[in-house]
């Protein structure tokens, strides 16, 4: 094996070495890319947000007789029979609430929610 690197030349050993080079940089630059999107998405996670506070500033919510708090867990069934369970972010004038569950955030008018419950 001693006699194979041997008999390498000098331009053959720097052509490797450039060649790794390439490699190593081309491999940190994807690594890199990926840290970048995900610093995007939380940054653009926490103008979304902030922006749902705006439209949505009323942060307590008193339906049927019960007391809900913006940031309480909670589950939600509609008139469709659909289950929302997420985090209440606030609700609005025009009586709509707001709650950002795992993956979206979704907006529901008040007076099509036949229950509500705290998680």
């Amino acid at each position: 094996m001693l006699e194979r690197f041997q008999a390498l030349s000098g331009s053959q050993i720097i052509l490797a070495a450039v060649i790794s080079f390439v490699i190593w940089a081309i491999i940190e630059f994807i690594r890199s890319v990926k840290v970048v999107k995900k610093t995007f998405g939380e940054v653009d996670m926490a103008r979304v947000m902030e922006r749902c506070h705006e439209l949505f500033p009323i942060e307590t919510i008193l339906f049927r007789g019960a007391e809900f708090q913006r940031g309480m867990r909670i589950r939600i069934t509609t008139t469709q029979k659909t289950i929302i369970e997420g985090e209440l972010i606030g609700m609005n004038k025009i009586q709509m609430i707001c709650i950002r569950t795992k993956n979206q955030i979704i907006a529901h008018q008040l007076d099509k929610i036949q229950e509500m419950t705290k998680i």
